[in-house]
């Protein structure tokens, strides 16, 4: 498979960064890698392959950066190495100037303390 990754993803999974979905505010799991492109999301949902969600970051307090809004397309969806669970590789379709900004601040965070 070519990876068309045009940023470098940080591994975050031990941090334990939840994802919900801003339309019914459902937990949605954990973020497994970041970056400005996409996310390697942990769920307990089968997502499907062209669907489009619309998610929020629960960031740290001690990121001190703002809340991250995002909409994201989900490129593929596998099952995971545990049961009821799966790993979804999502791309950012759209984000704010401010939610980009609150991004960066967390992927800088991120890297100074993994």
């Amino acid at each position: 498979m070519e990876d068309r990754r045009r940023n470098d993803r940080i591994d975050v999974h031990n941090i334990r960064l939840a994802v919900r979905n801003t339309v019914d505010d459902e937990p949605m799991g954990l973020i497994g890698n970041l970056s400005p492109g996409g996310m390697m999301l942990i769920t307990h949902k089968q997502l499907y392959t062209e669907g489009i969600l619309q998610l929020s970051v629960d960031v740290p307090e001690d990121a001190n950066c703002g809340p991250i809004s995002m909409g994201m397309k989900i490129l593929w969806c596998i099952p995971a190495n545990s049961p009821d669970e799966f790993w979804a590789g999502l791309e950012t379709l759209d984000i704010s100037d401010t939610s980009k900004a609150s991004l960066q601040k967390l992927l800088a965070f991120l890297s100074d303390n993994s």
